[in-house]
């Protein structure tokens, strides 16, 4: 397709234009890519921040700051986009629900996205709400405690709730037929709004949407395994031999010098002033590479993975016989990835405390992904859970990234409070609020997953063929996948689900013969 020629021959000009990550960050925290957020908003080929795509409004709308406490008057400003390019004045209205970075006008103007091209087919209003806590979207001036705690999914499921009803009245819809969409994050709102508001929409459609949301979030690291061992056993073998060397030279100080010379790690672990933390945050960063590869494998969503970011070719660096050392290996496949990614290119950023400061900053800035890493760690740690670690027993990347890693992590972010029983307690509680994924029930719901998506295993796959609620596992496709444009040679499983899907949204909206 003409797109995708022309993303792939500016692929340069995008990364460069694009919101770099921050130097002290990781690629991927806690599965979120640090640049960009799960589902990629920040393609700056495609938004034009001063001059609107035609027909697109970008508004605000007034929202209560406490949903649930009625004698708390105070109220923010929540962004939103509106698209009247496909209306038909049919009153069906689509809404794309954003997450946990800021909206842009990207998932509301590319016309190659699945749900818009749905939207021109049926003849949609389309709207985009930006996550409280987010972009513009602020409760408070700052992310600070107490004010961020304002700042969980039901809150932001009341949000939805405020605004669909105020866009009624607003835009004059009769009526309405409301379809919510959402990938990720924002996939679990999707599924969780059609099941808390089934009043508000007649259906969903909520894509790699984790409704399992576990504290010890093991089982991703099982999938990045089985998908490498998938795609080739020798790059299996190979990852597993590295992660297991660099183990071992960790745990002496000629190691540890040995690690500094592999890596250019800067700063360089000092002989008597590193701690087991810091090796953790070692290993945590190195181990975000792969995690990143294969959670976006094979997806249409951007230059990199379409240039060939994926697992096939990660394991022909794994498997490079041109180079004997397999932790030199592993140095080069971060080299690829950050040259892929826009990302510099030589030593590994090291500091534990550079990092921390980096998210422990509750200012808000406008280059957006600096506060919405806090953002994000701060759903997780508050509420989601999901903490990536390698704590399975037998792996191959080892015994390297403990739960206590991401516990240190939100205390040093948010305060001595939030520490391991606050943030086991409100899992706990999370689950029980929502039922897991074992427990979900809706109708008129979509939940597509990609089976080489580490996310996956956190979604439903209960089929009530009754009541419309069709789980979808997608093979040889990752995260988000059914909702970016389709390109040639994508996985072949994907054109079959999003036939599935367009065929439950004509159901949903009264349309099937």
């Amino acid at each position: 397709m003409e797109w995708v020629k022309l993303l792939l021959a500016l692929g340069a000009v995008a990364v460069v234009s694009q919101a770099a990550r921050h130097p002290k960050l990781p690629p991927y925290l806690l599965g979120r890519p640090t640049a960009h957020g799960f589902v990629r908003h920040g393609d700056r080929f495609f938004d034009n921040f001063d001059t609107p795509a035609t027909n697109l409004v970008r508004s605000n709308v007034t929202q209560k700051v406490d949903n649930f406490d009625a004698t708390n008057g105070a109220t923010y400003i929540q962004r939103y986009w509106y698209n009247s390019n496909f209306t038909q004045n049919k009153n069906i209205v689509f809404l794309m629900i954003q997450g946990e970075s800021p909206a842009t006008d990207t998932w509301i103007s590319n016309p190659n996205y699945q749900y818009l091209q749905w939207a021109k087919e049926f003849g949609a209003d389309v709207f985009q709400l930006e996550h409280r806590c987010f972009g513009k979207s602020r409760p408070y001036p700052d992310t600070s405690m107490p004010g961020i705690k304002v700042c969980t999914m039901s809150q932001a499921l009341a949000d939805i709730h405020s605004f669909i009803g105020k866009m009624n009245d607003k835009y004059n819809f009769r009526n309405p037929k409301w379809i919510t969409f959402g990938g990720s994050y924002p996939g679990t709102l999707s599924a969780l709004f059609r099941q808390q508001y089934p009043q508000d929409t007649v259906g969903a459609v909520a894509s790699s949407a984790p409704l399992d949301w576990t504290l010890d979030f093991f089982e991703y690291a099982m999938v990045v395994e089985d998908v490498l061992k998938q795609t080739s056993t020798q790059c299996w073998q190979n990852v597993n031999q590295a992660f297991t060397n660099m183990q071992q030279l960790s745990l002496t100080k000629t190691g540890i010098q040995q690690l500094n010379k592999y890596f250019s790690l800067t700063p360089a672990f000092v002989d008597g002033q590193y701690t087991q933390l810091d090796i953790d945050n070692f290993f945590a960063n190195v181990y975000s590479y792969f995690q990143g590869v294969i959670q976006y494998t094979y997806d249409g969503r951007n230059a990199a993975t379409l240039g060939g970011l994926n697992a096939q070719n990660l394991c022909v660096k794994m498997n490079d016989a041109t180079t004997p050392d397999v932790i030199t290996r592993v140095k080069n496949t971060i080299d690829w990835v950050n040259t892929l990614n826009g990302d510099p290119v030589g030593g590994l950023d090291n500091s534990y405390t550079d990092m921390i400061a980096v998210l422990a900053n509750a200012t808000y800035d406008d280059s957006g992904d600096i506060a919405a890493n806090r953002g994000w760690m701060w759903l997780c740690c508050n509420e989601l859970g999901a903490l990536q670690t390698t704590d399975q027993g037998r792996n191959i990347f080892q015994q390297t990234v403990p739960m206590g890693y991401y516990i240190d992590m939100c205390t040093a972010m948010f305060g001595a409070d939030v520490g391991i029983n606050f943030i086991r307690d409100n899992n706990k509680q999370t689950l029980y609020k929502y039922g897991g994924a074992d427990n979900y029930q809706a109708t008129n719901v979509v939940l597509p997953n990609g089976a080489f998506d580490p996310w996956h295993v956190l979604g439903t796959y209960n089929n009530n063929t009754a009541n419309h609620m069709t789980p979808l596992l997608i093979q040889g496709a990752a995260h988000c996948s059914d909702m970016y444009p389709t390109y040639a040679g994508e996985p072949a499983d994907l054109a079959k689900n999003r036939a599935i899907i367009h065929d439950e949204l004509k159901y949903f909206l009264g349309l099937s013969s």
